[in-house]
């Protein structure tokens, strides 16, 4: 599975955010996503993910088309694991059932395995707003990569962890792409917490 996005266009409030943007990130790559803050990397995210529609552009994930000028594929069917900046639990379900909202039963072997990684047994039963914010993160990222998505979007991924938690997370993340297949867009702000992370390309938005 790889990611081809070929001038894609979009503008906010008569501001142009992303401008005739093309890049390729192949499976088993890590691309980031650089530029200045508000330069529309969070936008490409949810444009991809089909929150958004662009003005212009193609997107394709392999032969599956995403969108074009006469076209967007449903949210639901494009199978994006996307780990928001917000994190954007559902906060009315305990962290197990945030988890395993969407997992996919291929995966569910992985349940056990991946929450001991990122030290998780302990919290299954409590609620989103019992969680410090490194502790949400850990558990939007092991939703984003329980439901076996096609491509993995990580929004600022690390912002809220410790030395640790950020070598598991980096662990579980180069794993889980090199099981799937899949192709991994990152951004961040903390360039340290990435040091010792993969990065195959940057994709500057400018």
């Amino acid at each position: 599975m790889s990611i081809h996005i070929n001038n894609l266009t979009f503008s906010h409030d008569d501001s142009s955010l992303l401008q005739d943007l093309s890049f390729s990130i192949e499976k088993n790559q890590i691309g980031f996503v650089s530029g200045t803050s508000g330069i529309g990397k969070s936008t490409l995210f949810n444009i991809i993910a089909g929150l958004i529609l662009p003005e212009n552009g193609k997107i394709m994930l392999d032969d599956i088309l995403l969108n074009d000028k006469n076209f967007a594929l449903e949210t639901e069917k494009r199978k994006v694991g996307y780990v928001f900046q917000d994190f954007a639990l559902f906060p009315h379900i305990n962290v197990k059932r945030n988890i395993q909202y969407a997992i996919s039963s291929e995966v569910s072997e992985l349940f056990d395995e991946l929450i001991s990684k990122l030290g998780l047994f302990e919290l299954l039963d409590k609620m989103p707003h019992e969680l410090s914010g490194g502790q949400q993160q850990r558990v939007a990222l092991l939703r984003a990569i329980l439901m076996k998505p096609k491509i993995l979007l990580l929004d600022e991924p690390f912002s809220n962890l410790d030395k640790d938690n950020i070598i598991a997370a980096q662990k579980i993340i180069s794993q889980i792409i090199s099981l799937f297949d899949i192709p991994c867009l990152l951004i961040s702000h903390d360039i340290q917490s990435t040091q010792n992370f993969p990065i195959d390309k940057e994709i500057i938005i400018s």
